[in-house]
């Protein structure tokens, strides 16, 4: 009897959990991005731009516009920048390189990415 109320004990927490309403995890879309450097910057004066690109890339693949698009593989040309505001802040403009589709939701966005590694991205298609 001690053996069934002890299995009934590690049990239960499997049974909720189980049941338990999972959300779902966004499925990671393939995107290219061609990196451009704007005209007049130092990279080098862009000391955490590396560890941004990393994380804005893997934040775009989830992005609600990315994973609704209908392209099958998205290829933006990316034009980066420090922030004329901030020189810690390392500013993204993302747009289509495929001019077919550039009217997409998917196709324009900007994103901001500070000295902590916050992300921000934003889209933009005329609204």
């Amino acid at each position: 009897m001690q053996r069934f109320f002890v299995w009934t004990l590690l049990l239960i927490p499997v049974l909720f959990s189980s049941c338990a309403k999972k959300v779902p995890e966004p499925e990671f879309r393939p995107v290219q991005l061609h990196w451009n450097l704007a005209e007049g910057e130092d990279e080098a004066q862009m000391p955490r731009k590396d560890d941004c690109v990393i994380l804005l890339t893997g934040r775009l693949m989830g992005e609600a516009p990315v994973q609704a698009s209908t392209v099958g593989e998205l290829s933006y040309e990316v034009t980066y920048r420090r922030s004329p505001e901030n020189a810690k802040i390392v500013e993204f403009e993302g747009i289509c390189a495929d001019l077919s589709i550039m009217e997409g939701p998917e196709c324009r966005w900007k994103a901001t990415c500070d000295e902590d590694l916050n992300i921000v991205v934003k889209f933009h298609n005329g609204d």
